[in-house]
Formats: structure tokens, C-alpha cells, sequence
């Protein structure tokens, strides 16, 4: 079956052909701009340099000296319209254990009170969700993740914090966040897991991937110390 989204194509830059789907996140188009992204890197073209793509666009870059722009479209065009529907493949669960709360969670009870929620309700609604990774971006693989629930969106803050450590656990708007390395944040910050999320000396760097889900299940602050550098771990499989 072939794709429901036809995607519109334009250059950027003078290397690289940009291509968009629908103007808002959808799981769907998000699964759309995941297997032309994957498609395309499979079927490796000795022009292309290099493939990203994000909620809803594809940016495949190319090498100008032996291939030109129109070229390049009507390639991926021709990729795009003949991408089968895959079966549906079981992604892999990761649960990142996460302490809830406190000098880990700082914003726990500013959540709270949007919510309406009690401070254990919402790390009940949190805590259950299985999160799904939609793309990784911005700093050092961080992953995108949505399925929150509506109950928990939380504007962001009105003034960013300018540190918040590796690990934090957070939301913001309609984003749950997980934080890979270091970085400011205008997100609210209801936990923390000390896993190893980006280590630059691993090949790949980053453990989990697009289209992985995640779990972020509570646990005791004396509980913590035994996953500190550790990798995240596939639910019922051993470390990634």
C-alpha cells in the first residue's frame, strides 16, 4: 500500500532537497518522514551524503559535483511513492528508572498545580506512560518523545534555567523530555535517572533510537546508585 501523505519537495541550500509533510505532529506523518528517511539510507546512491529527519520533513543532502537538484527529487520522489506499508514491527521498550521529585524533580509540585493532580498522581500518569521516540535532535541525540497525556501538558517555563544535569526528566507543553547530556532548559523537571544516555565514545554514541519506546518507572532514592553509568536497558533484554 502507498503512502497516504504526499510530501512537497524544495531545495536548501545548494545541496540539499528538503521534504515536508503535513504542518503538524502526527504519529503517522512522523512514521512517513521515518521510512523514506530509512528507505533512502538503504538504498545508498553514491551522491548522498547524508539523511535527518524530524516530525514531519526529510533533509537529504548531496553531493552538487555529481548530481543535481531535479535529479535528486525525482530519485526520492520515485522512492517515496513505491514505499510499502511495513508490517507492524514491535518496537523495542526501554525503561529509564527515574526518582521522582525533590532536588531531582524541582518542578514536581508546579506540575502538581497546573495538573490539578496530587504530586503522586502525576508521577503515577507520568511514570505509566509508555513514551514514543519519534526522532532525535537538538543536543547530542536527545529523543523526541510524545504520546503525554493532554491531562499533563504544562507550559514551559518563563524564564529558562541555564543548567540542568543529564538525566532530568521533564515536560514541556505538549513534549515529555529527556535530557541527554548537560544543557539549559525552559522544560518542567519532575525527575531524574543517572543512566548513561550519550557517551561520545561509543559508536553509535546514543543507545536508543527512533522509533523505541520508553518507560519511566519510579524508584527509591536508595535504589538510584545502582544504575548510575549504566546504559538504558531493553524491557526484557539485556543492556543496548
Amino acid at each position: 500500500m502507498q503512502s497516504t501523505w504526499r510530501p512537497t519537495y524544495q531545495p536548501l541550500g545548494d545541496q540539499g532537497v528538503l521534504i515536508s509533510y503535513e504542518n503538524r505532529i502526527d504519529p503517522k506523518i512522523t512514521e512517513e518522514a521515518r521510512l523514506l528517511a530509512e528507505a533512502l539510507g538503504r538504498s545508498s546512491p553514491p551522491w548522498l551524503r547524508d539523511v535527518v529527519f524530524s516530525y514531519r520533513c526529510v533533509l537529504a543532502i548531496y553531493d552538487l559535483h555529481n548530481i543535481r537538484f531535479l535529479e535528486v527529487m525525482e530519485f526520492i520522489a520515485n522512492l517515496e511513492v513505491h514505499i510499502a506499508s511495513r508490517e507492524a514491527v514491535r518496537p523495542d521498550l526501554y525503561e529509564i528508572p527515574t526518582l521522582y521529585g525533590g532536588h531531582d524533580g524541582p518542578d514536581l509540585n508546579r506540575v502538581s498545580e497546573i495538573t490539578g493532580y496530587s504530586q503522586a498522581d502525576v508521577i503515577e500518569r507520568f511514570s505509566s506512560t509508555v513514551f514514543a521516540i519519534h526522532f532525535l535532535g537538538f543536543l547530542c541525540a536527545q529523543p523526541y518523545l510524545g504520546a503525554l497525556p493532554e491531562d499533563l501538558h504544562v507550559p514551559r517555563q518563563l524564564s529558562p534555567r541555564l543548567y540542568m544535569p543529564a538525566g532530568s526528566v521533564g515536560i514541556g507543553g505538549a513534549q515529555a523530555s529527556l535530557i541527554t547530556v548537560d544543557q539549559p532548559s525552559g522544560h518542567n523537571f519532575i525527575g531524574r535517572t543517572n543512566l548513561s544516555l550519550y557517551d561520545p565514545m561509543r559508536i553509535p554514541p546514543p543507545c536508543l533510537k527512533a522509533g523505541d519506546q520508553i518507560l519511566f518507572p519510579r524508584i527509591s532514592r536508595d535504589q538510584i546508585d545502582r544504575f548510575k553509568g549504566k546504559l538504558p536497558v531493553r524491557k526484557g533484554y539485556s543492556e543496548c
